[in-house]
């Protein structure tokens, strides 16, 4: 029985292609997910790519439950005793100094002992807005969801994440589990009004999706909340890694290559960041309970947006 549970209207636009290719993915390889329906939800994110020069942004989801935590917790904390016991973070951007780059074997070694799926969506930057008519249009469609002040950009950003947040939650979510959300404190999220309004956003998408009418409760907070709990940065770091990986892999990763399904050898010798070449090196030798997946957006040469969704799988 497949886990993922694809969205089925395909007047949904990216969302209905993107959750079609993983469907299309899970069904070939029927091991690449991990069901998390036992207790409550736990989800954590992070982004890359922002920033000018980057051709594509990533957003990185680590899905997993509040059970799989507590198995795990140990685990982390005695990896932070023996590598990391002054309290700083692991980061993608800071992995060039010698002390985070000494701790990340053992770090993605500890995380492949969480269960759960880590699920990256890289959209390449010359996609257009999500919202046929652009951000006009998507606040003329939810006009209670953004202030009158709010600049273009920041709208498409919240109208994207909110709409890959509300993917997640219909493709691994049921209705009466309760879930929980810890984003990075970023430009969509630095205020309370965003949040507030982000999240009647993220709910409207989500019930749009599902069908759902009388859902379990969805909380969420970043990683700077006093209510954090004292794991969010750590668990959001897997997610923010697989990020900025991403982002530096894709021009060496597959778009599509015109059939259903395939299989491509990838040679790592090729990929000249050593911070990214560590992170796919991980993705495709690790064994262990945590479970991956890309799903690509991408314009083809006929300028056509289309999707598909990759994992690494060792030789």
């Amino acid at each position: 029985m497949s886990v993922w549970r694809p969205v089925t209207d395909n007047l949904s636009g990216y969302l209905f292609s993107l959750s079609d290719s993983l469907r299309l993915a899970e069904a070939q390889n029927p091991d690449m997910l991990v069901s998390v329906h036992r207790g409550t939800m736990v989800l954590a994110s992070d982004y890359s790519g922002q920033h000018k020069e980057a051709s594509h942004e990533a957003y990185s989801f680590l899905i997993t439950t509040d059970e799989a935590l507590i198995r795990w917790l140990p685990s982390l904390s005695e990896f932070r005793g023996q590598w990391l016991p002054d309290g700083r973070r692991i980061s993608f951007k800071k992995l060039n100094e010698p002390v985070r780059w000494r701790a990340l074997p053992a770090f993605l070694e500890t995380v492949s002992e969480l269960e759960g799926n880590l699920i990256t969506i890289l959209v390449d930057k010359r996609v257009g807005s999500f919202m046929s008519g652009g951000p006009e249009a998507t606040v003329e469609a939810f006009p209670d969801c953004f202030d009158a002040r709010i600049k273009k950009g920041t709208i498409e950003k919240m109208f994207r994440l909110a709409s890959f947040v509300a993917l997640i939650l219909a493709g691994f979510r049921h209705q009466k589990q309760v879930s929980n959300w810890i984003s990075d404190h970023d430009e969509a999220l630095d205020s309370h009004d965003k949040r507030e309004k982000f999240a009647r956003l993220a709910t409207y998408l989500t019930f749009g999706l599902t069908g759902w009418r009388q859902a379990a409760d969805h909380l969420f907070a970043t990683t700077e909340s006093h209510m954090a709990p004292y794991w969010s940065e750590d668990v959001a770091a897997v997610a923010d890694l697989a990020a900025g990986a991403y982002c530096q892999l894709s021009g060496y990763l597959p778009a599509f290559v015109g059939r259903e399904t395939w299989r491509m050898r990838l040679n790592p010798s090729s990929i000249e960041n050593r911070r990214a070449s560590a992170i796919g090196n991980w993705l495709a030798e690790s064994r262990g309970s945590l479970k991956h997946a890309l799903l690509r957006l991408e314009q083809d040469s006929e300028g056509e947006v289309r999707a598909s969704a990759q994992a690494f799988v060792g030789r």
